[in-house]
């Protein structure tokens, strides 16, 4: 036994050592946000009924599935505002964006609302995750 460590404990060392390394940048990430397009994300804010007077509210549920609905309909000229449900803290989907529409929404678990500009032209307009691997369609019609 003493002989097969004694051969072997250079390999142990090495395990040990990247073993320590890997957990310490798991831990030091997890708590970061690195999608693209995280560093210039509004964080969505807190709205109150007052803020949402006069608006039109569109739910619209964030999942690790995606979107739902997947595709948005939107009035041209309507206030709007779109209101992203995060229903889990622990998720992929950490912002949604529009490149067309200037939106990049970094979201927090529960309420998160983006207003549509009112001056926004009918057409549709791809929304997408932080990460690009969920897909939908704002349809201003």
């Amino acid at each position: 036994m003493k002989s097969w460590i004694k051969k072997m404990w250079p390999w142990l060392t090495l395990g040990l050592v990247v073993v320590v390394l890997l957990g310490s940048f798991m831990v030091y990430f997890m708590g970061k946000d690195m999608s693209p397009g995280s560093g210039s994300a509004v964080t969505a804010k807190a709205e109150t009924p007052e803020d949402l007077k006069g608006y039109e509210v569109i739910d619209v549920n964030v999942s690790n599935d995606g979107f739902e609905p997947d595709v948005i309909k939107v009035k041209a000229g309507v206030p709007t505002k779109i209101n992203f449900i995060l229903t889990r803290k622990v998720t992929h989907v950490k912002s949604v964006a529009a490149d067309k529409l200037g939106m990049d929404l970094y979201m927090q678990k529960g309420n998160n609302y983006y207003t549509v500009d009112k001056d926004v032209q009918p057409g549709e307009y791809e929304i997408h995750c932080g990460m690009y691997m969920i897909y939908g369609t704002i349809k201003v019609i």
